[in-house]
């Protein structure tokens, strides 16, 4: 019964209610990052290097102007009338592809999706699959 109570019970010690916050001098903040950057070079070196995010790696440019399937983002397919969401998705969702005609072997396909493949595997090709190909899905564009 006492352990019931006690979590009713008034705190025994002092509770910080302030927003104030703490300050911290330049040079404190400074000798903070040059020290992480000292200790931990890895996590400085990633910093350094990261990539642009609209940077093209020249493995992903498609040819004649093709589509990508290693590298276009489900949102491109919107160009072409009846691949969006759903057959744009399956593609996206698979591969990596070596050959356009990869794209007849996704598991799940309906016999619409192939019937849009088929119309449209004209406009695509196949690149070797770099860093776009794992952000493809979803290119920070809600549907």
């Amino acid at each position: 019964f006492l352990g019931w109570t006690a979590a009713f019970a008034p705190l025994q010690r002092p509770v910080k209610t302030s927003t104030q916050l703490e300050m911290v001098s330049r040079r404190d903040a400074l000798v903070g990052i040059i020290s992480a950057s000292v200790l931990l070079p890895e996590t400085a070196r990633a910093f350094s290097q990261q990539l642009d995010d609209y940077a093209f790696e020249p493995q992903q440019q498609a040819t004649d102007g093709k589509w990508d399937l290693n590298s276009a983002f489900v949102g491109d397919y919107k160009y072409f009338p009846g691949m969006f969401p759903t057959a744009a998705g399956k593609i996206c969702s698979n591969g990596p592809y070596e050959k356009v005609s990869d794209i007849y072997k996704i598991p799940g396909l309906t016999s619409n999706d192939v019937k849009l493949f088929k119309k449209y595997d004209k406009y695509f090709t196949v690149n070797p699959p770099g860093r776009s190909f794992y952000e493809r899905i979803n290119n920070r564009v809600s549907t």
